[in-house]
């Protein structure tokens, strides 16, 4: 009896043990904000259910497992029933799709998706490729009054690190209202080591392939998490008429 008493005793206390460690997942929870909440970046494996083409983004509803979600992705062509993967993120609580008339509760702001069945790119050699650096602009693209190239920037980014400067070039990519910002990739065809492409962070409205100039802030190394990390950014920028 004493016995079955004193196993009875331990067995209470391990419980009470375990209960007075568990984490509170509450106070974890509650550190999220409403507004965006930045998703872990390993791969993902879905199913598309639905597409919704708007300007810039396509809205795919999409299976993962036994869970149903939204994505979206830069506007590409997408196959209802096909499979695909895609890492990282950025989730968006009651998103509004000016475009689309529709809110969605959540929508998941991806940078793109990959067919798993695609083709294979061949490796014809393992002879690393030498880049070199260029200065020269594309053509119709000649810098603004005070502006400087992409490869001024990469090239003396250090010194230039909290400062303002101006830019022109193309608009490879606009992607808008993406944590209250639209996001532009801009490129004017010089490159410094291989870096093309600068990002911006604007208030302003841009079509793809417009040729623009625009003045910002230098920050460098910019890191949003989920894989979305910045050497080079352009903050707050404005179009210079």
């Amino acid at each position: 009896m004493k016995k079955i008493l004193f196993w009875g005793i331990s067995s209470l206390l391990a419980v009470l043990v375990l209960v007075q460690c568990k984490p509170n997942t509450e106070k974890t929870e509650a550190v999220k904000t409403e507004e965006s909440i930045v998703k872990d970046s390993n791969s993902h494996q879905i199913t598309v259910k639905e597409v919704l083409n708007a300007n810039a983004y396509t809205y795919l509803l999409v299976t993962e497992a036994e869970k149903e979600y939204w994505i979206a992705v830069p506007k590409t062509e997408v196959t209802v029933g096909k499979n695909y993967t895609y890492e990282g993120g950025m989730e968006m609580k009651k998103f509004e799709s000016k475009d689309l008339k529709r809110t969605f509760d959540s929508v998941l702001f991806v940078e793109g998706i990959i067919d798993p069945n695609g083709p294979a790119v061949s490796e014809t050699t393992s002879t690393p490729v030498k880049v070199v650096s260029s200065k020269v602009l594309s053509k119709g693209i000649t810098l603004a009054k005070g502006g400087i190239s992409v490869f001024d920037l990469y090239s003396t980014r250090d010194k230039l690190a909290g400062k303002t400067v101006i830019l022109t070039g193309k608009v490879i990519k606009f992607m808008p209202d993406i944590m209250k910002k639209n996001w532009i990739h801009l490129q004017d065809g010089s490159n410094f080591n291989g870096l093309n492409d600068i990002t911006i962070t604007t208030l302003e409205k841009v079509k793809v392939d417009d040729i623009v100039t625009l003045k910002g802030k230098v920050v460098l190394n910019k890191d949003l998490g989920s894989g979305y990390k910045y050497d080079v950014l352009i903050e707050d920028a404005t179009v210079v008429k």
